[in-house]
This record gives C-alpha cells, structure tokens and sequence, in this order.
C-alpha cells in the first residue's frame, strides 16, 4: 500500500488508503460551498451528482471526496451564519 500524506486520517471503507489526502483536498471545495451560505443545499447537491458521476467512470471511492466537501461546507455555513448574526447585532 502506497503511504499518503494525511494517512493518519483513516476510515473502514477506505480500500485505497486514500481517505485522508481526498477528504483534506476537497474541504476547501466544500469552505467555498458553505460560505454561500443561500445557496449551499443546491450547490452540495450539485458536488454530490458530479461526484458520483464521476465515480461511474473512474470507480475511485467518490464518497472519499464529498465527505471532504460536507466536512468544509459545515465549517462554511457555520462562519457565515456566525458572520450574519455578528453583523445584525
């Protein structure tokens, strides 16, 4: 098994080894998602259908990929409500 940066970050699932450099590279994807605080629902559907789709052809473990995504979009809707509600006091 190749050793990969962040491999200290592991799952059951994980065959590749992978996890933890995927989940890492799309959290800023999933940051940029979250701080469109409005739109976020629609925009992670979006990720989530391209990412599946994606896994159709490449059969690479998507789900590696939007739980990176879902891991930033929380931590982006958390800062942008944090920002609102900062902003309405």
């Amino acid at each position: 098994m190749r050793k990969y940066p962040f491999s200290w970050i592991k799952h059951d699932r994980d065959i590749e080894g992978d996890f933890g450099v995927r989940a890492m590279l799309h959290i800023p994807i999933g940051l940029l998602i979250g701080l469109t605080f409005p739109l976020s629902i629609p925009l992670v559907w979006l990720f989530i259908r391209y990412e599946e789709n994606e896994d159709l052809h490449t059969k690479d473990e998507a789900w590696k990929d939007y739980f990176g995504a879902l891991v930033g979009c929380a931590i982006g809707v958390i800062t942008a409500t944090t920002v609102i509600a900062v902003r309405l006091m």
